[in-house]
């Protein structure tokens, strides 16, 4: 019997071992280093079930000086987040990080991974000037290209910036996916994590009508009530009637994650702002 390509791959990393729960605080010291309230959220999502799972850490002379790993939304064909990245800042500048990503990307490539997203901030601290200026031109370099830009997402003034990486190349005569019909049902509203007063609603597409206008203003209206500053919503590009329906409430078109579910089928991306 032969091992699937996982944990064929898995034996294999040079650099990176899968992380353990253990490895938590240490990891928890090295984010904070760089950001508290990123350690903060990512503690919290190692710490629910399963929630070290394809999270791996960087050692250097028996020590953790790095984390990265990926997250895979459901839904999708072999499409990637890249989650928690960072390097102790004693060993930032020394190549660490690159080789680390290096490992990573070459194991989502041994699975057969086809598209890796990751999400940065442009935030430019008043003493420390941008500080994931770094982070965005080692992704840049290794062929991360800009494909949104979420302007004031976590806060006025602090935009979120979506790049994607191919994998692998599109399939010969790959198509865009056939428009369906899907009745777009509104069930929650939710402010997101790490902004500030910027929120999304939750939805299903097996409702009973199909999405109207007024659907949209009454998650707006609660979103009014508590203040909020702005909402992000997103859906396939290719649900019939939907966009025009979110556009027409008010949003405006923030832009489309190319190949976001599978070749052809993107993620269409919208904003409001109050």
């Amino acid at each position: 019997m032969q091992d699937s390509p996982d944990s064929t791959f898995a034996g294999s990393f040079k650099l990176l071992r899968e992380m353990e729960t253990s490895d938590i605080g240490k990891v928890f010291k090295i984010i904070e280093s760089h950001e508290e309230d990123d350690a903060e959220e990512a503690v919290a999502g190692y710490q629910e079930i399963g929630g070290v799972m394809d999270q791996y850490v960087l050692e250097h002379e028996g020590k953790i000086i790095g984390v990265t790993g990926y997250m895979s939304p459901p839904a999708c064909d072999q499409t990637h987040w890249l989650s928690w990245t960072y390097i102790d800042e004693d060993h930032v500048n020394q190549g660490h990080g690159r080789k680390m990503l290096q490992e990573l990307i070459s194991h989502l490539k041994a699975i057969g991974g086809r598209k890796l997203f990751v999400k940065v901030s442009d935030y430019v601290d008043d003493e420390d000037g941008a500080i994931y200026a770094a982070a965005l031109h080692l992704y840049q370099s290794m062929g991360f290209k800009l494909e949104i830009t979420h302007k004031d997402y976590y806060d006025d003034g602090e935009s979120q910036l979506i790049l994607g990486l191919r994998l692998k190349d599109k399939e010969p005569g790959a198509v865009s996916a056939p428009m369906e019909d899907r009745n777009v049902k509104f069930n929650a509203v939710y402010e997101v994590a790490e902004t500030d007063d910027t929120y999304s609603f939750g939805w299903t597409d097996e409702g009973e009508e199909p999405l109207t206008v007024e659907d949209v203003e009454i998650g707006l209206d609660h979103v009014r009530q508590n203040e909020g500053r702005a909402v992000f919503l997103s859906f396939p590009s290719n649900y019939s009637g939907v966009s025009e329906t979110i556009l027409a409430a008010g949003f405006t078109n923030a832009g489309v994650l190319d190949d976001y579910f599978e070749d052809g089928l993107h993620e269409q991306h919208f904003s409001y702002r109050f």
